[in-house]
């Protein structure tokens, strides 16, 4: 079995085979995911291939669970009289524990020699901020509502963002690059520092030092210099390369999110990822009213009261949410 597990179909990745199977087995596949997995196995029969002969690998352990379960299930019924009533619960959870296992471990061996030790995992909640020190000396930032997961080998150090943003400080390493995956996007450095945001929309990658390349799900690849950011839209496209102002963009990091004349509803959609009650607008005419201002991002006291100076408004705060309106006149 082993040589037929160290047989990838030329041309194929076995990382991106054994992320897409573990996705599945998940079974937590978005519409997004699925259109992932689609343009992927487009991209060549290998991919196809190399998913295709994982899955029957770990078909064959699940049989073998299955096989198990019955001997455990014959086992069980001879020696009823010694177990409580609920023993058939606790042997089919043993047993579809092992099966679990069995499936982790073959996809294990279908990328080796990979990892050498299973992906850590590292996530925020809404408004949490956490700083990560990896293996090899390179940091992660994550912001709020995040999910990475942090895989290293001896050909490259993989990072999967499942969700959020996270700011990359980068050790050099020429040996083995840093890469970086989304939904959309396969970002690759050997030693920057940029950060990625990914969600339902899709990613954005911006760069503030050094070089990065950015190969989209589809269409052109792009390098990216100090300065320079990319979008990928959910098309798996990406926009072209354009500057923009970090002091803006990564305003994050020091717990803060700063705007130039944006429009009031877009700086409410930025401010509601760190708040568990969210900022509305009571009246829709107040949708366009510009902003420019720094607000403190882990307070949504003082970031209501920023805005109702502002523009001489007022709140009212219910139970799910906080209201904005035009103060009535007396």
């Amino acid at each position: 079995m082993k040589s037929r597990l160290t047989n990838t179909p030329e041309g194929a990745d076995r990382d991106d085979a054994s992320f897409w199977m573990m996705k599945k087995m998940s079974g937590k596949m978005s519409p997004h995911d699925q259109e992932a997995l689609a343009n992927w196995l487009d991209e060549s029969p290998a991919n196809a291939a190399a998913l295709a002969e994982l899955e029957r690998l770990v078909q064959g352990v699940e049989q073998h669970g299955d096989l198990l379960l019955a001997a455990e299930f014959e086992r069980e019924l001879e020696e009823a009289s010694a177990y409580r009533n609920d023993s058939w619960m606790s042997v089919r959870n043993i047993a579809a524990t092992i099966m679990i296992a069995g499936a982790a471990t073959i996809i294990a061996l279908f990328v080796a020699p990979q990892y050498a030790h299973s992906p850590d995992s590292y996530q925020t909640a809404i408004g949490q901020y956490q700083e990560i020190a990896l293996d090899d000396g390179s940091e992660v930032e994550l912001n709020t509502a995040s999910s990475i997961q942090v895989a290293y080998n001896a050909k490259r150090r993989a990072v999967g963002l499942d969700s959020g943003e996270a700011f990359f400080n980068v050790e050099k390493d020429k040996s083995r690059p840093f890469i970086v995956k989304t939904n959309y996007a396969e970002i690759s450095v050997t030693g920057t520092s940029f950060s990625v945001s990914s969600d339902a929309q899709g990613s954005s990658v911006h760069v503030l030092t050094g070089v990065v390349d950015v190969k989209p799900l589809r269409g052109q690849s792009s390098t990216l210099l100090a300065g320079d950011m990319v979008n990928i839209g959910k098309d798996g496209y990406a926009s072209d390369v354009r500057r923009y102002d970090p002091a803006l963009v990564l305003a994050w990091r020091g717990g803060k999110a700063r705007f130039r004349e944006e429009p009031l509803e877009a700086v409410l959609v930025s401010l509601n990822r760190y708040f568990d009650t969210p900022i509305e607008l009571g009246d829709k005419e107040l949708a366009k009213l510009p902003v420019t201002g720094e607000f403190d991002i882990r307070d949504r006291d003082t970031a209501v009261r920023a805005l109702t100076l502002a523009f001489d408004l007022e709140s009212r705060t219910e139970s799910s949410r906080v209201i904005l309106n035009r103060r009535e006149s007396e």
